[in-house]
């Protein structure tokens, strides 16, 4: 174990005579001879943070279904597989690219309502709340009799996708300290792709209807799972509730004593009421701040401030790099792809392993991101999923011939002389590479990079922004390999995920093991270098003298508006 998630200053106050001390991440008490006694141990107080998060992840479970969920009907109703007899639905091309993407459109509204509510509401209720679009997506998807209806259910799922980023970024990393954090967020990644692999599957040995009805059971535990979580106790404090932010984080550390989270709760609140002051007194080190509280506009003015702007910038790269990828734009439509391919494996099982590879790159992730760092992760996943496209557009360009597409209906497919086993494991290899690091390290230092005072705000608009991304890769794929061809287009993301990986070597910087305070720190110093990518490692008196000389000479026009 680490560090808190707080750096606890070194004069100890005392109890029973006894002195509170953080050693190794266990809370302890110290006797006259030095001899420490946790209260609790190292399983018991990671215990209940492993458990918060799980309750999480179930709804990025939820998620993971929403997202996937197109890919077994797209391939049903065009009649390429798996259709049932009494389906009376159909798509065309270009209606199968409509529903494959207009949920990614939709949400980013929610992910710009979750920022804007989470504060008032908490990270808690909006979890619970977030639910319900849910289960009314997954009840129309059951039984929809139109296309309208369709697209109405998918909308609802994009809606409530986007509302749950924001809520689950900020909870896990509010909640956890620094040396599981980054294996508990990664856990989210595990859910995702346990979504995926779980609707893969349930569309390969029954129908998309009686799927989405198995699919309703999910936000119906997720809501019952969350009420037995706590708030985070950064939430509390911002809202003054003192006390129950004590017992919030005496729960998240094994359910311990009042007296064995005094000083990790001393802490939280010395930055809570330093991250709620306005700019003037922090830099003045004021002891309380008299302003007023700042509005909506002055907050999203904050926003343009470089501490927030540096990360935001960071890590759009990161989504933007990792949607064009490709695996991102080809999800929806992985089953036609496999068959233009010709690879031995049915297409639909070959969609099930994908989801199945996915999960186990996850784990591979949340087991190894504390011991490599999420900056060697990404950079090697990167690589490798760069590669893998590269290698797919040589085989096509040579094997297929010109203008080969997934969108045509092809009776032969040309299987090479039986290397046909060559594009099924680049596949494979490429659907590992995506989860083991590009698509959750970006998830990750969402949760960690942004400064606490507009966290959920920032949170909100980065994955509002990754959402749009996200429907402009799914949608215009459709475009793409009609005006490319089914190799071109892997082409083209073969030589964006090169120059991801090269963006990852030169500007990622690492920040594992760093506590969120180090990290607000590092994007605070306006003289950093963009190539700088080291986060410094301060001690509690060292982050007190850096947070106020990075703030010196800052002007923020939004606070100062209200001092006028």
């Amino acid at each position: 174990m680490g560090k808190s998630v707080y750096t606890i200053n070194p004069d100890s106050p005392s109890v029973n005579g006894n002195a509170v001390e953080v050693k190794n991440g266990i809370l302890s008490t110290t006797t006259g001879e030095n001899n420490p006694k946790p209260e609790v141990g190292k399983f018991r107080t990671v215990l209940p943070q492993i458990l918060a998060s799980t309750a999480k992840n179930f709804l990025l479970f939820d998620l993971g279904m929403a997202v996937a969920f197109p890919t077994i009907v797209i391939p049903a109703l065009r009649g390429l597989k798996n259709r049932a007899p009494d389906e009376f639905l159909y798509f065309t091309p270009a209606q199968a690219s409509w529903f494959g993407s207009v949920a990614y459109i939709c949400q980013p509204i929610g992910s710009v309502l979750s920022g804007i509510v989470l504060e008032p509401l908490g990270r808690k209720r909006s979890m619970i709340l977030v639910n319900i679009p849910h289960i009314i997506g997954w009840l129309m998807l059951h039984f929809a009799g139109s296309l309208e209806e369709m697209y109405t259910a998918a909308v609802l799922l994009g809606l409530g996708v986007g509302f749950m980023e924001a809520p689950i970024v900020t909870y896990v990393g509010e909640i956890c300290q620094p040396s599981i954090r980054g294996i508990l967020t990664s856990c989210a990644g595990v859910a995702v792709m346990l979504g995926f692999f779980v609707v893969y599957l349930l569309g390969t040995v029954t129908t998309w209807r009686i799927t989405a009805a198995i699919c309703v059971s999910v936000p119906l535990a997720t809501m019952i799972a969350i009420c037995f979580v706590p708030e985070t106790p950064m939430w509390l404090l911002s809202k003054d509730r003192k006390e129950d932010a004590r017992k919030s984080l005496q729960w998240l550390r094994g359910w311990v004593s009042p007296q064995a989270v005094e000083k990790e709760f001393q802490e939280m609140q010395r930055y809570s009421a330093n991250a709620a002051k306005c700019t003037s007194c922090q830099k003045t080190q004021a002891v309380e701040c008299g302003h007023p509280p700042p509005s909506e506009w002055m907050k999203l003015q904050e926003l343009m401030r470089k501490r927030n702007l540096r990360p935001f910038v960071l890590v759009m790269l990161l989504f933007a790099f990792g949607q064009l990828s490709g695996l991102t734009g080809m999800r929806p439509y992985l089953v036609q792809i496999f068959q233009a391919y010709g690879v031995p494996l049915d297409a639909n099982w070959a969609t099930v392993s994908m989801g199945l590879l996915g999960l186990l790159a996850n784990i591979v992730c949340m087991i190894f991101i504390k011991f490599v760092g999420k900056r060697r992760l990404a950079l090697f996943s990167m690589s490798v999923t760069a590669l893998s496209c590269l290698s797919l557009a040589i085989y096509a360009f040579h094997v297929f011939p010109a203008g080969w597409t997934s969108f045509d209906v092809h009776k032969e497919v040309n299987t090479a002389n039986g290397l046909n086993y060559v594009p099924m494991l680049l596949f494979f290899l490429l659907g590992f590479a995506t989860s083991v690091g590009v698509l959750p390290v970006p998830w990750i230092l969402l949760s960690e990079v942004f400064p606490f005072k507009n966290r959920s705000l920032a949170c909100g608009i980065t994955a509002a922004l990754n959402y749009v991304m996200t429907f402009v890769t799914t949608k215009t794929y459709f475009n793409l390999e009609s005006a490319f061809s089914l190799p071109g287009v892997i082409l083209f993301y073969g030589i964006c995920g090169s120059i991801g990986a090269l963006f990852v070597y030169f500007f990622l910087p690492e920040t594992e093991k760093r506590t969120l305070e180090d990290i607000e720190i590092y994007f605070s110093d306006n003289k950093r270098k963009l190539t700088d990518i080291h986060i410094e490692r301060f001690s509690n008196q060292q982050k007190t003298e850096k947070s106020s000389a990075s703030r010196q000479g800052i002007e923020n026009a939004a606070f100062n508006e209200s001092e006028k």
